[in-house]
This record gives structure tokens, C-alpha cells and sequence, in this order.
């Protein structure tokens, strides 16, 4: 039976709107607290391995490498909206870049910028990685809070009995 890539990007859209929506309702009072939030996932730590993808394999029980390779692909190319951060100001790779520009002419202080423009910092939440069934997914999340202020975790999900239930958190950093 040949794999129809478009319904797979559809039921994978689908269920990360449906995760990350949850997680959203969920972390009011945690990681999530903060109104600000990035597009592309910045400010959580990446595992400290040799090899991601192995990694998060092992972590879901993949076996099925062009499934895994959408859910690569997907990942890298995702970018939060306000249909799933809602009420929440998004800041773009556009604007990080134009901060970093106006940082290096000595025209921008981001903290200052932070602190007038963002309650409690920004958050930063990654796409999920499903496993084959789309009954486990691995996502990473934390918070910026100040130039040494902040925290975050990877954490494995499972859907059981039509709910999303955090299974582990592992990778936590703190800084």
C-alpha cells in the first residue's frame, strides 16, 4: 500500500494542533505563563547527543524511516501561528534577525526590549515528532526569562483514552 504523503501532512497537522493545543491550556502556570512566544523553536537546549535522530527514534520506537524523515522534515520547517498560540505575540526569525542587526550597531538592547514587550520573557515550543501511529510524540519546551534567567525540558507525550498525557520529562535545563 503506497503512502499518501498529503494525508499523512494532513492527520500530522491535525495532531500537532490538537497536542500543542493542550500543552498551551495545560502550561498556563508553567513554561507557557509568558505572552510572548517565537515562531521557530529558540531558547530550549538541544539534547547534548551525538545523534538526534537516533535519539528521538529510540525515544518513540520508530522503525519506519521514511515516516520518520516526514516527521524531520515537518519539524524543521515548522512554524508557530496565532491559530494555535492564541492571544499570544509571536516574535519572528525576522524580528530576532533585525535585533541582532540593531545589537551589533549598538542601536538595541533586547533585555530592555524584552522587558517592555513580553511578560515574564518568551517562550519557545517545538513541533511534535510522532511515532508511526501518532500515540506518542516527543516535544521540546522552555522560557527565556533574562539573560541568565530561564528553563526548559524535552518531554515524551502519549494519547491515551482521547487525551494527551505527558509519559516523561528528561533534558531539563535551568539557567
Amino acid at each position: 500500500m503506497k503512502t499518501n504523503v498529503s494525508e499523512l501532512k494532513k492527520l500530522d497537522s491535525e495532531k500537532t494542533t490538537e497536542l500543542l493545543t493542550q500543552i498551551f491550556e495545560d502550561e498556563k502556570k508553567g513554561f507557557l505563563l509568558t505572552n510572548c512566544i517565537t515562531e521557530k523553536t529558540r531558547g530550549v537546549n538541544y539534547p547534548m547527543v551525538t545523534d538526534f535522530d537516533e535519539y528521538v527514534k529510540t525515544h518513540l520506537g520508530i522503525k519506519d524511516t521514511i515516516h520518520y524523515k516526514l516527521q524531520s522534515e515537518l519539524y524543521k520547517q515548522f512554524v508557530l501561528t496565532s491559530d494555535i498560540a492564541k492571544g499570544k505575540n509571536i516574535i519572528t526569525q525576522s524580528q530576532f534577525k533585525e535585533f541582532e542587526r540593531k545589537s551589533e550597531l549598538g542601536e538595541f538592547r533586547f533585555w530592555d526590549w524584552l522587558e517592555d514587550n513580553c511578560t515574564d520573557g518568551y517562550s519557545s515550543i517545538s513541533k511534535p515528532i510522532f511515532n508511526e501511529n501518532y500515540t506518542l510524540a516527543y516535544i521540546q519546551i522552555g522560557n527565556v526569562c533574562g539573560g541568565l534567567c530561564g528553563g526548559g525540558e524535552e518531554r515524551i507525550y502519549e494519547y491515551i483514552n482521547g487525551k494527551w498525557i505527558e509519559k516523561e520529562n528528561f533534558g531539563n535545563w535551568v539557567s
